[in-house]
């Protein structure tokens, strides 16, 4: 990596564009960290210059702590720079900041997944202080300084995001119309303001206008899927997940999703084949999702994968019985029967008096032809519930003596 080299030339032309800013670093390398900070300084940047070792500190520090720019490399534990820009612009706080990714290549399939989640501008290593400023320059003004048009079209933004689609509308108008030039994402934002306002049809038709003028505006097909699947067309969502996933195919919440809509379509073969993908492609669930995403992969059949999701919710919430519950299940589709007897157990010390985790252990036992503790289980769990209806079933459909069994159960 080249050192920096003075810049007093471009420090005093443009002072007045970066004294002021407030700029996040981002990067697992202390020395790359130094190095950009001395840059900035070298540029002219008065304001405060923070830094991060990776995309999970740098959000902790986002959250209390407003950035006005955001330099970050691409490749880094725990988050990358791709996860710490989504997470950016899913907040409307962060949704506009000027974002500047480091990244040692630029593929095709980056460039794609970074275009989607909006990145500003890109940084190529090895670098010299003038391609930051360059980069810079150019996102500042951009973003902090935009042109007419490009000011019209983030105060419309702005009022979407403040819930005021109405009032957002009418700016987007004007951008409709000379002597502004047509864009495809004004015609998104206006679908995305009439889908808010309740109004489907026109914003469909603003997403088709959108894709017409931008075949790859990867933003508006995901819109489209939302659309779709929102009003149950989920064949359409599928496809236009697709032609989103054919344009960027690194973007693993996409994978799970059309393996979600797979599955709701009866296509548990096409499912599989994306759920898989997506944890290939390194996707990391995070704790509030993970138990949902467990039981999609325990739905399409990959108990495996469930497994490893259920056990690490427990490593978060160690005394949730339904999680005890569902990983047994996936351990005794894989025939872990042991594992799973183990894992039931552990629920019972959480809480001794658990229907479901009595009539699951029933099952258990039975599967394994141990007849006499399965009834035993079943037994438990009827006298702490007694109008249990699956587990009446099971002794009556399961059990040779049900009346002598029901009996038993009746009198304890």
């Amino acid at each position: 990596m080249a050192t920096p080299k003075s810049r007093k030339s471009a420090k005093s032309s443009h002072d007045h564009l970066f004294a002021p800013l407030n700029v996040l670093v981002v990067d697992d390398m202390p020395g790359i960290r130094r190095m950009l900070k001395q840059m900035l300084l070298l540029l002219g940047v008065n304001g405060r210059i923070g830094e991060a070792n990776d995309g999970v500190e740098a959000w902790d520090i986002l959250r209390d702590i407003p950035y006005d720019v955001v330099i970050c490399d691409i490749n880094m534990p725990r988050m990358n720079g791709l996860g710490l820009l989504r997470t950016m612009r899913a907040n409307p706080r962060y949704e506009t900041t000027p974002f500047l990714m480091i990244t040692g290549e630029v593929s095709e399939d980056v460039v794609a997944v970074a275009a989607e989640s909006e990145v500003d501008s890109y940084l190529l290593k090895p670098f010299q202080a003038a391609a930051l400023e360059s980069r810079l320059l150019e996102i500042i003004k951009k973003k902090l300084r935009p042109s007419g048009g490009e000011g019209m079209f983030l105060q419309a933004q702005k009022l979407k995001m403040a819930g005021q689609p109405d009032q957002a509308l009418q700016l987007l108008e004007k951008l409709t119309k000379p002597p502004y030039k047509k864009q495809a994402k004004t015609f998104n934002l206006a679908g995305e303001c009439l889908q808010a306002l309740g109004d489907h049809r026109q914003a469909e038709e603003c997403y088709n206008r959108a894709v017409e003028i931008n075949h790859k505006y990867l933003k508006t097909y995901q819109n489209l899927a939302g659309l779709m699947e929102g009003e149950g067309r989920l064949d359409e969502a599928r496809h236009f997940l697709e032609q989103a996933h054919a344009l960027s195919p690194l973007n693993t919440e996409r994978l799970f999703r059309l393996g979600q809509i797979c599955l709701q379509t009866g296509k548990q073969e096409e499912a599989q084949g994306y759920l898989q993908q997506c944890l290939k492609n390194g996707h990391n669930f995070d704790n509030s999702h993970r138990q949902e995403a467990a039981e999609i992969y325990l739905q399409a059949g990959m108990s495996g994968e469930a497994e490893k999701l259920f056990t690490e919710s427990l490593q978060e919430d160690p005394k949730n019985l339904q999680l005890y519950n569902r990983l047994g299940i996936a351990l005794r589709q894989q025939q872990k029967h042991q594992e799973a007897l183990d894992c039931y157990q552990k629920a019972l010390k959480v809480d001794p008096k658990s229907d479901k985790i009595y009539f699951n252990l029933g099952i258990l036992y039975f599967d394994l032809g141990e007849k006499e503790k399965s009834l035993e289980a079943f037994k438990r769990a009827l006298k702490i519930r007694p109008n249990f209806p699956e587990a009446l079933d099971f002794v009556k459909r399961h059990f040779l003596n049900q009346t002598s069994a029901l009996r038993k159960i009746e009198e304890r």
